[in-house]
């Protein structure tokens, strides 16, 4: 295998890691709604219809406040209810089967690469021998 090719490969499989993993939008069990203290990246549908997109809440034994990423470097309070009031709770989760799909498929493509590699290569040329040096 050619240094360049090793080279090409240690990058792909250096940089693999840094790619974002696949996520899915879940719905959360209502008694889950308070199990953690803070969340991320939530969908909030309130007993009126209203939909909210929240970067993160904030949870108590009763109740939620919701924060968005406003204009201001500062986190704005965004939304205060009840957790009654909280038709359905939806979270943002890594989804680990699609990553693993798209990672396997990533992988297989990397080892094809490398077996074809070693088809490509030309043989090196015929030596000729030097006319000009005694032999």
């Amino acid at each position: 295998m050619r240094p360049s090719m090793i080279a090409r490969i240690g990058a792909a499989l250096l940089l693999a890691p840094l790619g974002s993993a696949c996520t899915a939008l879940r719905e959360l069990p209502r008694e889950q709604y308070a199990a953690k203290a803070e969340r991320r990246h939530l969908v909030v549908e309130t007993q009126d219809g209203e939909r909210h997109r929240l970067d993160r809440a904030r949870f108590s034994a009763d109740s939620l406040v919701g924060f968005r990423r406003g204009d201001a470097e500062a986190d704005s309070v965004a939304l205060r209810l009840a957790l009654d009031d909280v038709a359905r709770l939806s979270a943002r989760q890594v989804d680990w089967y699609r990553s693993g799909l798209v990672g396997g498929v990533v992988l297989a493509g990397i080892l094809a690469a490398v077996l074809a590699g070693g088809k490509d290569r030309e043989p090196p040329p015929p030596t000729t021998p030097c006319t000009r040096c005694p032999s």
